[in-house]
Formats: C-alpha cells, structure tokens, sequence
C-alpha cells in the first residue's frame, strides 16, 4: 500500500515540474534576451564613452595646439581650420567617427580676450541593442551621439625680446654652448614653420664685450652725420651732459641718440662713444626682428674678444627695444610705444664675469708738443675731445657695475621685465650680484655647467610664454 501511494505521489510531483517547464521556459527566454540588450546596452554605452573620451583629448589637444600658434602668430580662419583638423587626424587616426567628427568641428576666436573656443560632435551605431533589427525600432536608438568643447586661452600680445649676451674673451671655450642656447631660445619663441611675417614675437640680438659691434648703424648713434665719427663700429655708452645752462640727465635712459637740439650741430659729447676697437667683429647686433634666418645666423657668428662693458651691452639691449630709435633702425626693427597694452617687452642679460671696463668724454689730455733726439722735451695740454676707454678693477661698486645696475632700473621703470642669467660657479661675484639685482623678481638664474646654461634659455623661453599666456 505503501509503494503504490508513494508512486501515486512521484508521478504527481513529475507531471507538475513537466507543466512548470512549460511555464518557466518562455520566461526564461524573455530574462536572457533581455539580460543581452542590457549588457549590449551597456557595451554601446561604454563604447560612446570611451569615443567621446578620445574626441575630447583630441579636442583639447588641437585647441591648445592652435592657441600656442595664435600666441606667436597671426593666423586666418582658414589657416586655423587646417591647423585644427591636421591635429584632429593625427589623434584620431583610426577612429571610425574621424571625418563625421572633422565634418562637424566648429571654432570661435575672441581677440579681444585671447580666448579659442572649439566644438565638435559624432555618433556611433549601436551594435548590440540592435537585436535582429527589431530592438532599434521598439526600446532602443540607433545610434548614440556625442560631443565636446574646449576653450583655451592665448595671448593677444606681441612681444619684443632684447638678448644681450657676453662674447667676452672669458668665454672663449663656451661658445658654441652660447650659441646652442641662444638658438634654443629662439626655437622656442620663432619656430621654424612659422612665416616671418605672421609671427608676434621678436627678437634683438646684443652681443657685448668692450662695446657692441652696431655694424652700420654705429655712424649715425656717434654723430657721424656731423663729422664726429671714429670709423669704428664700436660703440660704447654715453654721459651726462651740462650745457652750462642745464644738466641733461641721459645716461640711464633711452632717450634719443640726437636728444640735444640746443645747438647746430649739437656737441660731439652728446651723443654715444667709442673710444673702443675691442668689440668682437663678427659678433654683430641685430634689431628686432622675426626673421629667424637671419637671428640663427648671427648667433652662428657669435665670437668672443675682449674685456667685460657689461654696460655697453645693457644699454643697447635697451635701446633695441625702445620706441626713440625710430630713425635708427629699420621701420619694422623699432620697437612700440611703451603705452601700448597689446605689447610686452622682456630683455634677458646673461654675463660669465665682472665688468672691468668703462668710458668717459675727455675734452684735454697732455701731450708731447716738442720732441728731441728721441725724448720729448715739451708736455702741453691740448684739445682733444675724445672718447676714452677706462680700465679698472672687477667689483660690485665699480663705475661700469654701478652704471649697468642703473640702467636695469631705468628698464624695469620703463616696464620691461629683464632676466639675469650669470654663467659661473661664484654666486657671490660681482658678475653674479649684478645679475640677481637687474632681474625681475623670480627671474634671476645662475647656469653652473653649459647644460644649465642651455636649459636655461630654453626655461625663459617658455617662462615668456607663460607669461604671454597668462596675462
């Protein structure tokens, strides 16, 4: 009795999970096509992510690609498009979204506060929602859409940049360090691929030693016009000058060559010196200027000869970037107002040693006027009104240290920002003294190695980018 009740009972419990499989089954299916569209769902999801992730990067990439562009140079909207979409392929080389991401990229330049703003979008098809076709048309989009925007700063500046370098004859075993850093520099501010006539940036070349070698320009800075020239284009710096009647005050400043028009023709003693032939004669100064060819050349040539004027070099780095030299330069060398707010000027000085050298107008000097059997036997005091050159003693204190920090302030007065660089291992020399108090604040560098000095120029480079950037 027992066995048959407990078979009665199985066969049961056997024809019910046989009418629950029934039920179950359809369900089952139901659950795992939808468990496919959510974790397809989440795929696509995941994909579109991951592709909005790499438009982005590409975005940001190609907005700061042409905002460091437009901070150096003058660039159109077709220009701009090209540069944008050269960047775009080279990041998203590959992606299937590319040219529908292109197709739609959009841009907007404020001038007026240095802002680029970039946009662009694209779409993915969905893979796994699409179910036989009939999941799209039902729950599920066909595709997915995406998009990003970028907005970079860059500078609505032009900049002047005087480079005052040290070609003394203590730097003869550095040069092609010195050049390779003043190149970096330039690199960085004027790169290769831009057009000279688009850039914002440009660049004077200084070099110094016993003077500056001003090549052409020299005669009319020493009033050549009016005989006064010495044939030398060395030229040096200038004094204070009392008329009797007034005291003009020009040395520390970037007042005019021909500043004094009291009389016709004005004093020899007004305008700059010579007094010096130690210049270096292929280490020439250029004035501002975009043209990197002709900067990469002249830093080429850069050759070292000398003792140390570091004033001389101080003063025409000045003068480089002043708007008062307007008929010394060429038109597109001279520099811009300084009221002009769209305009930022820097000068870097850079110096291995102690200034031991300066220069005063002397207007007598004794002389042998009778002479006899070899020996002079007459010393007279005669006119001579010349410029002559004055050794002296290396020190913080001395007249040519004195004078080139008093030029630094009359610069840094005038708004230009200056950093010093001192290549040495005594950070406590008067070369090095000079450097920390003629550069601006955080500006001061000290180069111990030719790696450093290299690394260096190249840091103020971009330092003066960040700079541009910023404001």
């Amino acid at each position: 009795m027992f066995n048959q009740k407990f078979n009665s009972c199985r066969g049961r419990v056997k024809r019910f999970f046989a009418e629950q499989d029934g039920a179950v089954l359809p369900l089952f299916g139901i659950m795992v096509i939808l468990m496919v569209v959510i974790m397809g769902a989440a795929v696509d999801v995941s994909r579109t992510v991951n592709a909005r992730e790499k438009l982005s990067y590409a975005l940001d990439s190609a907005a700061l690609s042409v905002a460091a562009e437009l901070s150096t140079s003058l660039m159109d909207n077709e220009e701009i498009q090209t540069a944008l979409t050269d960047s775009f392929r080279a990041n998203l080389d590959g992606e299937g979204f590319l040219e529908e991401a292109i197709e739609n990229l959009a841009f907007t330049v404020d001038t007026e506060n240095g802002l680029v703003t970039v946009t662009s979008s694209a779409t993915l098809d969905n893979y796994f929602v699409d179910f036989g076709g009939y999941m799209k048309k039902t729950i599920g989009p066909a595709f997915f859409a995406f998009g990003t925007s970028a907005q970079v700063t860059f500078s609505r500046f032009d900049v002047e940049l005087a480079l005052v370098v040290d070609v003394t004859g203590s730097m003869r075993y550095d040069m092609d360090t010195l050049r390779t850093a003043s190149s970096s520099l330039v690199n960085i501010l004027i790169p290769e691929n831009l057009d000279e006539e688009n850039s914002k940036v440009r660049i004077s070349l200084v070099p110094y030693s016993q003077g500056v070698n001003l090549g052409d320009y020299a005669d009319k800075v020493k009033g050549g016009p009016f005989g006064y020239s010495d044939g030398s284009v060395c030229v040096t710096e200038r004094q204070d000058y009392d008329d009797g009647s007034e005291e003009y005050d020009v040395r520390f400043t970037d007042e005019s060559y021909d500043y004094y028009d009291e009389a016709s023709p004005p004093p020899k003693d007004t305008f700059y010196g010579g007094g010096s032939n130690s210049c270096s004669k292929d280490s020439e100064m250029i004035p501002l200027t975009s043209n990197r060819d002709a900067l990469m050349d002249a830093i080429e040539d850069l050759d070292d000869n000398g003792g140390t004027a570091g004033q001389t070099g101080i003063t025409w780095g000045w003068n480089s970037l002043s708007p008062n030299y307007g008929d010394v330069w060429p038109s597109d060398s001279v520099g811009e107002s300084y009221d002009n707010e769209d305009v930022l000027k820097f000068a870097v000085i850079m110096t291995d040693g102690d200034n031991n050298r300066y220069y005063d107008f002397i207007e007598t000097e004794w002389q042998c006027t009778r002479w006899k059997y070899g020996s002079c036997k007459k010393y007279e005091e005669v006119d001579v009104f010349k410029w002559e050159e004055k050794s002296e003693g290396q020190g913080y204190d001395n007249e040519s240290s004195t004078a080139s920090r008093g030029l630094c302030d009359g610069m840094k007065a005038a708004g230009i920002e200056i950093f010093g660089v001192y290549f040495g291992n005594n950070n406590n020399s008067a070369g090095a003294r000079n450097m920390q108090y003629c550069a601006s604040e955080g500006n001061y560098h000290q180069a111990t190695s030719a790696e450093d000095l290299i690394d260096d120029f190249s840091n103020i480079a971009r330092k003066i980018q960040q700079i541009y950037l910023s404001k």
